[in-house]
C-alpha cells in the first residue's frame, strides 16, 4: 500500500478529477464543429454536459460544526448501521450521480491515507477482501484516530484523498464516484439516521457523541 495525497479543489465548479474529461470532450465538440460534423458535435456536447454533472463540485458549509456532532462524509444512501463496543459503523452507498466530493465528518487536526489498488470483484466475499480496490482514511485529533473511512469503489479506481490539515466538519478531504463508503466512529453515538435515508455530505447530521 502506498500513501498518496492530492491538493483540495475548493472554489472550483468542477472537481479537478473531472477537468481532463470535460476539456477533452469540449475539444471534440469544437473539432466536430470545425469539420462540419454537427451530429457528432451534439453527441460530444451531451457527453461534456454529462461529465460536468458527474464531477460537479458544489460549495457547502456545514451548520453542524460542534465537537459532538458528526456529519455525512458523502452523498448517498444509508445501507447499514451497526453498533459495537465503543464503535459505530455506517455503510453508505454512493451512486453514479451523487456528488463525489468526500468531506470530513468531524473536526480533525489531520488525516492519514493508505491506498490499495486492485480489482472490482462483486460475488466472492473472500476474494473481494483480498483483491479489490480499498482506500482508507484516518481522521486524527490530538494524536488519536477518532474516525476511520474505508472507500470501496465499484467500477473505477479514480479515488483522490486530499492533503488536509485542521479540517472542520464538512471540509473536503477527497473524491470518489460510485461505490461504498464505510464510516467507523471510534466512540459511542446517538444515531440520527436510519437505513434507507438519503444523506448529503456536510449537510446531513449522522450522529451526536
Amino acid at each position: 500500500m502506498n500513501k498518496t495525497k492530492n491538493e483540495q479543489t475548493a472554489n472550483q465548479i468542477i472537481a479537478k478529477e473531472g477537468i481532463k474529461p470535460v476539456l477533452f470532450s469540449s475539444l471534440l465538440v469544437l473539432l466536430c464543429i470545425f469539420i462540419h460534423l454537427q451530429v457528432f458535435a451534439l453527441i460530444f456536447f451531451i457527453v461534456c454536459l454529462f461529465f460536468i454533472v458527474l464531477f460537479r463540485n458544489p460549495e457547502r458549509i456545514s451548520k453542524y460544526r460542534k465537537d459532538d456532532m458528526i456529519v455525512a462524509p458523502c452523498d448517498g444512501i444509508i445501507r447499514d448501521i451497526s453498533i459495537n463496543d465503543n464503535e459505530v459503523t455506517i455503510k453508505i452507498e454512493i451512486g453514479l450521480f451523487d456528488v463525489g466530493i468526500l468531506r470530513t465528518p468531524m473536526f480533525v487536526d489531520s488525516i492519514d491515507a493508505i491506498y490499495k489498488y486492485g480489482l472490482f470483484i462483486k460475488d466472492n466475499e473472500i476474494l473481494k477482501e483480498v483483491l479489490n480496490t480499498r482506500h482508507c482514511i484516518n481522521g486524527i485529533k490530538n494524536n488519536n484516530i477518532i474516525y476511520s473511512i474505508e472507500l470501496l469503489p465499484e467500477v473505477w479506481n479514480k479515488v483522490s484523498i486530499y492533503d488536509v490539515n485542521l479540517a472542520f466538519a464538512g471540509d473536503r478531504i477527497g473524491f470518489m464516484k460510485y461505490g461504498y463508503l464505510i464510516l467507523n466512529i471510534h466512540s459511542l453515538c446517538d444515531i440520527k439516521v436510519q437505513r434507507g435515508d438519503n444523506i448529503f455530505a456536510g449537510q446531513s447530521l449522522l450522529a451526536k457523541i
